[in-house]
This record gives structure tokens, C-alpha cells and sequence, in this order.
């Protein structure tokens, strides 16, 4: 099944459209996996399941997706991803994922490509890349959602400053920060590089002012701006 395709079947609720994984977005997951052969998959949140449907749509492979909110979504990602027929190729684990992954970890599980979507805050965002990277074959890639935000960025920049068995790979979507791993990690004990980073000061801020608070004509005005630009 083609992005087109599931796009006519997933439902995303119209509350909840902005936090949700864009179809442009979900589309390049999809064409990247496909002209990368990726097939060996991991997803750290799960939401409505569009970039979940994506990826096994492209990998036709099992896929295994964390995500201890689903009930918060009235189970609309695993409705979703049963309205598309691929609840047989999806390893839903209903958890928090500094439980998941650690588990995985120690069963030796390894993996070509690893989204993380999850915990947004700095730490959280740390632990996942911390254990992806544990997860994540050799040429293997680690993709990061909504750069927007001020944590995300300093995941980033920690991972370009720090992990130098990662290569930087740019994407034609601002929203997203995708790495490869080129080797496995040989740094000392003692090395560390310094990684404050100013990205996303201006659209972290903005984009907490209209979500915050009561909506207003401004407020939608912005949000409207925002879709327009890729």
C-alpha cells in the first residue's frame, strides 16, 4: 500500500492534527525506507499510527512500536493500523520506553532504521538516542521528530558534537533530524565536547504560545503560516 492509499484510510482526529506526524512527513519515511531496503524497524511513540502505517507499508516486515498512551488516543492507532490490515505485521508494546528498549537491548535485537517520536522532553529524547544507538546496526539510521522544539535540538546537537561514529543526513523537511551510525562507538571514558546549540529559540517559543492558552483568530492565523511552511 502507497502513502496515497493510506492517507484515504487512517483517521486523524482534527484536535489533534498538529502534533501529529505530517503526511509529507510520514511519506518521506516511507520513500526513504523503500529506496534504503530497510527492513528491520522500531518506533518510540505511536500516536494514530500514520508514520507507523508508513514504515510496515514500505518494509512489508514486522515492526515494533512503543507507546503507553495509546488509550489517550481512544486506541485510534492500533484502530487505524487494523482498518489497513497490517495488525499482523505490528509488535505493539503498551509501555514506557526506558522499559521497552532495555529489554530489547538484552535480547540482542538489532535494527536498520529507529524512530524516535516519543518523550519530548530533553532527557527522555537522551535515554531514547541512548538505547538506539545500542539498538541501531552498523550503516543503520536513527531518525528524530519535531526539531522545532529547543530539546530535540540539543539531542542534536549532542549527537553531532559528541557521537563521532554518527554522520549528519539532510532531509528536505525542517521537522525532521536524521543520522546514520558509521561505525560502532570507540570514544574513552573521559571525552566529552560541548553541545548548546540557539536552533529553535524563536519556533519553540511561538509554537508554545499557541498551543497554550485559549485559541484565538492570531493564534490561527499562525497556525495556518506554520502548515505552509515545509
Amino acid at each position: 500500500m502507497i502513502p496515497e492509499e493510506i492517507n484515504k484510510i487512517i483517521e486523524i482526529p482534527e484536535w489533534d492534527t498538529y502534533s501529529a506526524v505530517k503526511k509529507e512527513e510520514a511519506k518521506f519515511i516511507y520513500d526513504f525506507i523503500v529506496e534504503n531496503n530497510l527492513k528491520s524497524t522500531l518506533e518510540i511513540g505511536f500516536a494514530f499510527a500514520r508514520s507507523a502505517s508508513h514504515i510496515m507499508s514500505a518494509t512489508q516486515a514486522k515492526h515494533i512500536a512503543c507507546d503507553p498512551f495509546q488509550n489517550n488516543y481512544g486506541d485510534m492507532g492500533l484502530k487505524n493500523i487494523e482498518k489497513l490490515h497490517l495488525s499482523e505485521k505490528l509488535d505493539f508494546r503498551p509501555d514506557f520506553s526506558h522499559n521497552v528498549l532495555p529489554v530489547l537491548h538484552k535480547e540482542n535485537r538489532k535494527f536498520d532504521f529507529i524512530f524516535i517520536d516519543g518523550d519530548h522532553k530533553f532527557d527522555g529524547i537522551l535515554v531514547d538516542f541512548y538505547y538506539a544507538d545500542l539498538l541501531l546496526e552498523v550503516n543503520g539510521y536513527v531518525l528524530l521528530h519535531d526539531t522545532w522544539m529547543r530539546s530535540t535540538r540539543l539531542v542534536e546537537k549532542f549527537i553531532k558534537s559528541n557521537k563521532t561514529n554518527y554522520k549528519y543526513v539532510s532531509t528536505p523537511l525542517r521537522n525532521f533530524s536524521l543520522f546514520q551510525k558509521m561505525k560502532e562507538d570507540t570514544r574513552d571514558g573521559m571525552f566529552f565536547k560541548e553541545f548548546y546549540t540557539w536552533k529553535s529559540i524563536l519556533p519553540h517559543s511561538m509554537i508554545t504560545w499557541m498551543t497554550n492558552g485559549k485559541m484565538t483568530f492570531t493564534k490561527k492565523v499562525f497556525f495556518k503560516i506554520k502548515d505552509l511552511v515545509k
